[in-house]
Formats: structure tokens, C-alpha cells, sequence
């Protein structure tokens, strides 16, 4: 039995179970996310911290497993610095002053066009087949590079190119030999999706009406039925659904950054890296699920460079503690006319 995220959004093939209304809304920016048992940083909800983050005052070194071809992977020990860590909403208010600063202007009959870098996990198995037979579990980091054009209004078809990279095994795990079965590059038209709830939605002029201070904006977060094991997960991932592969006003973006600076449980890593290998700040948030999910901001500008997942708790990642797990690259954002024609059928709406 696979395990993927939601209807088409862990995985663009339709070979999913089903998922619950109230949340299809949130699944639309992982529409997007692309395979069997495949989940988005955000969208799964395992968020806890870095074994470093606790050392960071202290300036110990921490060792992050970064995950190669086969069995395990390479060890790097990254040195934090002997300084306290800035605090969550001082990294926070710094990326609001910078989320300010932008200046694109979609129109509504325009697109949304993002690249990006991804490595998410993949899991399936501990199941059973068709016959009743127990299916043994696997997983993999598959990898892509991506480019996603959005319709401005979410009214208008959208379009999505994968570009499948090697894939790495996933800390501790053998590579298992479904991992290997993307390859190339695939096309695929994405259908405007009409009947997401309104505090839901994430097209360009959704997210301009919501409110431009951090207040209002933390309101919004905590609206509605969300899912998640907790008012404050979900609040945490449905900030992350506002920002992945997306581009979200200037005033509606800073009050967001500073809305997530009050999500109990949000703090600062000095030292994060993303999938593009750009390092910077990793502001994060802690679950039960052994995992740390950051957001990576450039420790200059302060604008967003991408997102990780480092495994913290060994036993309830089932995964080597300090394991990279999840890596993101934002690497552009920018607005087209229309996107790129897709033959065939589009991917129907979460």
C-alpha cells in the first residue's frame, strides 16, 4: 500500500487513497509535489528540532548525515558559532522588512512562474497487496528540479515541468529499486481548482486580500479546520502552504513572517543549508514525529532560500539522528503572460 501524501499532491499520478475534504484546499500547492508515498516539508507535519539547535549557544559542532546512493551516507560536521542564536522573531521581523521590499505585481490574467530544487522522501510498503499479502516498506529521497506556472487568480489552467534527478537513499534505508523508476523529464497541465474553501486558498490575488499586519494575519492561520495534530501545526503548515512555490504579496508576506514568529515552538538555527547549497538561517518549528522542519532565510538579505528536514529523534524518524531528510531550493520567481501548452488531460482538482 502507498503512503502518498494526498490525491495527486505527493505524487502527480493519481494512484492515491483518498483525503479529507476539509484539507484538499492545503493540498493544492502540493499538487505539485510529485510521486508515490512523496511528502512536502510542510505538508507532512514532522517538524522537530536539530540536534545542534540546543548547542548552538553552547558552540559545540553537531554532525548533519547528508544521504548518498546507497546505504547511509556522507557525515558533515558543521561548527555553530560561540554566539547566542537571534531569536525567532528577530530573524522573522528581518525577513518581513526584506519580504517588503519586493516588487512583483502579477495581474490576474498572468502566471506565477517558480523554479525550483527538491529532495522529499518517498514511502511506501507495510501495507498488503490486492492477495492480502504483507508488503515490506521502503524509502528514498527521490530529487527533481521543477518549474510551476500558476494562474495568477486560480482561475485559468497552470502548467508543471519535473525534471527527475538521481535519486538518494534515505538515511538508514537500503536504496530500494522502485526509486530508480523516474527518469527524465515530464510535462503535466494543471487544472484551475474552483472549489477550494476560501481561507484556503493560495493563488496570487486570494493571498492579497487577506490581512497586511502580523494580527490579523495570525488569525488567519488559525481559521477553519485545517487538519494537523494541533491548531498550532496547522497553523505552521498552512503558513508554509502560502509560500511554497508560490509568490505571495509584499505587506500580506511580512505580516505572515511575522505571524510564524508567534506559533508556539518556533525557533533559530544559525547554520542551515538548502538544496542548492546556499547557506543561511533555519527558523523551525518541533514535533512528535522526530523530524525539524526550517525555513532557510539568507543570513544577509534575510529573503527565504528554501526549506530542510533534519531527523532529531532517531527512534521516531526510524532514521540516524542529524539525517538531512528533506531539502528545498526556491531559486525564481517570476511572472509570465501565459504558461507553456501541456497535451493530454490535466491533473484534476484536489
Amino acid at each position: 500500500m502507498n503512503n502518498d501524501e494526498i490525491e495527486m499532491v505527493a505524487g502527480i499520478r493519481p494512484d492515491v487513497p483518498p483525503y479529507a475534504p476539509e484539507a484538499k484546499g492545503a493540498a493544492r500547492r502540493g499538487l505539485t509535489a510529485a510521486a508515490t508515498g512523496r511528502r512536502p516539508l510542510w505538508r507532512r507535519p514532522y517538524t522537530v528540532m536539530l540536534a545542534g539547535a540546543l548547542a548552538v549557544a553552547a558552540g559545540v559542532a553537531v554532525t548533519v548525515t547528508v544521504p548518498e546512493r546507497g546505504v547511509g551516507g556522507t557525515e558533515v560536521v558543521v561548527a555553530m558559532p560561540k554566539i547566542a542564536p537571534m531569536s525567532a522573531t528577530e530573524v522573522l521581523g528581518r525577513a518581513a522588512r526584506a519580504a517588503a521590499r519586493s516588487d512583483l505585481a502579477p495581474r490576474d490574467d498572468q502566471f506565477v512562474k517558480v523554479e525550483s530544487q527538491t529532495m522529499y522522501g518517498s514511502f511506501s510498503g507495510m501495507g498488503t497487496d490486492a492477495e492480502g499479502n504483507t508488503e515490506s516498506e521502503s524509502r528514498y529521497l527521490y530529487r527533481t528540479k521543477r518549474a510551476i506556472w500558476q494562474s495568477a487568480n486560480g482561475e485559468k489552467d497552470g502548467a508543471l515541468k519535473i525534471e527527475y534527478l538521481e535519486p538518494y537513499a534515505y538515511p538508514g534505508w537500503p536504496i530500494p529499486q522502485e526509486a530508480h523508476k523516474d527518469r527524465g523529464t515530464e510535462w503535466h497541465r494543471l487544472s484551475a481548482c474552483g472549489n477550494t474553501p476560501d481561507y484556503m486558498r493560495t493563488d496570487y490575488a486570494s493571498l492579497k486580500k487577506l490581512p497586511a499586519e502580523a494580527d490579523g494575519m495570525r488569525a488567519h492561520l488559525y481559521t477553519g479546520d485545517r487538519g494537523g495534530k494541533s491548531k498550532d501545526e496547522a497553523a505552521w503548515t498552512a503558513a508554509g502552504d502560502m509560500l511554497r512555490e508560490n509568490y505571495m504579496p509584499p505587506a500580506q508576506r511580512a505580516a505572515l513572517f511575522e505571524a510564524v514568529g508567534t506559533i508556539p515552538g518556533v525557533d533559530v538555527v544559525l547554520d542551515a543549508e538548502d538544496a542548492a547549497g546556499r547557506r543561511g538561517v533555519g527558523v523551525g518549528r518541533v514535533d512528535q514525529t522526530g523530524v525539524r522542519a526550517d525555513l532557510i532565510f539568507d543570513s544577509e538579505t534575510y529573503e527565504l532560500l528554501g526549506e530542510r528536514g533534519v531527523v532529531v529523534d532517531e527512534k521516531a524518524a526510524r532514521s540516524p539522528a542529524g539525517s538531512l531528510v528533506a531539502s528545498t531550493a526556491q531559486l525564481s520567481v517570476t511572472v509570465a503572460d501565459s504558461p507553456p501548452e501541456v497535451k493530454g488531460d490535466a491533473a484534476g482538482c484536489p
